[in-house]
């Protein structure tokens, strides 16, 4: 035991004198989630203050045409950036490639037929949508549909204008035929424990994911050691005692496990207490504290277990940072961190079961989102556990066959 104790004073010792990296592992995450929860909540959050801007060209030039344009304006997400009549249509599809719109909306000449034609379909288009192409297809959808609600609604209220009696006889009000989307769809968010939750704000649904990515990134100054150790001298010297490689390799998890929770901590302080203060969303933490910490010391032992075996089976130092960084980036693409798992397409979602970034990811989300306790997160809790036993005993094997 005083062994071990020796081992990790001496990992704790070299890694408060390294105090850059060490800033740096906390100040960089911390940096990233700021920076990631604060430009992400506007698409999160409902009721945010995300616009999109439409620049609208009035060709029919009549009143169901600036009635139309009246709704739209009245629409919080929506601002439209200029009406002008008669501008060609190129002049649209510059302003859209110039940044100044995100969506161009033509009114043909045939809008205020396709308004009255109670009888049929609307004929030729009444509208025409310029979109650019960098947008992502959900604001797309988002636009367009909003845009068909209005348009249906303006229909449905000129047939009751011309069928008035017609309505009243039946006892049809024009007001109630197409009742606000609250009215009809109540919005219930599937939780873990409890009936229901409040609706998830956009730190909750962010944080998680470049939490569990900026986890990994212990990985560059974990997959130098024994390198920097066998330069210095320091693995002769253990190899001249005979220590077995256990402790070794247990002094440097518990060493980094500090680092790694102490990362936890400042990353949920900065989600807790700072993005508030710069005007975002508050995190919230789940209702298991318990299960909250159990991920984390998962995740922070896999994170330090893939370090290590890193390092373990590089041949230098160039080849451990580059590859420990380049792994964390594919299992973080294949795992939900960058793209949410639920948008890719089936194979991918299969293919994710193997990244470990995505097993914390679950776990997270199961804790912060779903309101989820230990109970739930166990089975990501055991892969976790599993891959870093297999990893920790591979980074033995290769450090007795190479390193000592």
């Amino acid at each position: 035991m005083r062994l071990l104790a020796g081992i990790i004073k001496k990992e704790v010792l070299e890694i408060i004198r390294d105090i850059q990296s060490l800033f740096l592992l906390i100040l960089m995450p911390a940096t990233f989630i700021l920076v990631m929860s604060l430009s992400m909540q506007s698409l999160f959050q409902p009721g945010s203050d995300f616009t999109v801007k439409i620049i609208v060209n009035d060709l029919d030039r009549s009143p169901e045409s600036t009635r139309y344009i009246g709704v739209l304006k009245k629409i919080k997400n929506i601002t439209i950036v200029e009406q002008t009549i008669g501008l060609p249509e190129e002049a649209i599809r510059k302003k859209i490639t110039e940044g100044d719109s995100n969506f161009g909306l033509v009114l043909t000449k045939h809008f205020t037929s396709a308004v009255r034609n109670f009888a049929g379909s609307p004929g030729e288009a009444p509208m025409v949508l310029y979109i650019e192409p960098a947008i992502q297809s959900s604001i797309q959808m988002g636009v367009k549909n909003q845009l068909l609600v209005e348009f249906l609604k303006l229909r449905t209220g000129s047939f009751f204008d011309a069928n008035a009696a017609l309505a009243a006889y039946a006892g049809i009000k024009k007001n109630n035929f197409f009742p606000e989307p609250d009215a009809v769809i109540l919005p219930r968010f599937a939780v873990k424990s409890g009936p229901e939750s409040a609706i998830p704000n956009a730190s909750q649904q962010s944080v998680p994911a470049w939490l569990v990515f900026s986890m990994y990134f212990i990985v560059m100054p974990i997959s130098l050691i024994f390198h920097t150790e066998k330069n210095y001298g320091t693995l002769s010297r253990i190899r001249s005692i005979a220590m077995d490689i256990r402790y070794l390799i247990a002094g440097k998890i518990v060493s980094y496990y500090i680092i790694s929770m102490i990362q936890v901590v400042c990353m949920l302080c900065v989600g807790r207490f700072l993005v508030p203060l710069l005007g975002g969303d508050v995190i919230g933490f789940g209702s298991s504290p318990a299960g909250l910490f159990l991920i984390a010391s998962c995740v922070g032992i896999n994170s330090i277990a893939y370090g290590l075996l890193i390092s373990a089976v590089s041949k230098n130092t160039q080849m451990a940072g580059s590859l420990g960084v380049i792994l964390i980036i594919i299992f973080s693409a294949i795992g939900g961190i960058m793209v949410p798992k639920f948008v890719m397409p089936a194979a991918m979602q299969s293919l994710s079961i193997i990244s470990p970034l995505a097993w914390g990811l679950e776990g997270f989300l199961d804790i912060m989102l779903r309101n989820g306790g230990i109970e739930d997160i166990l089975s990501e809790c055991a892969l976790l556990v599993l891959t870093s036993g297999v990893m920790l005993g591979a980074t033995g094997i290769m450090l007795k066959k190479k390193i000592l």
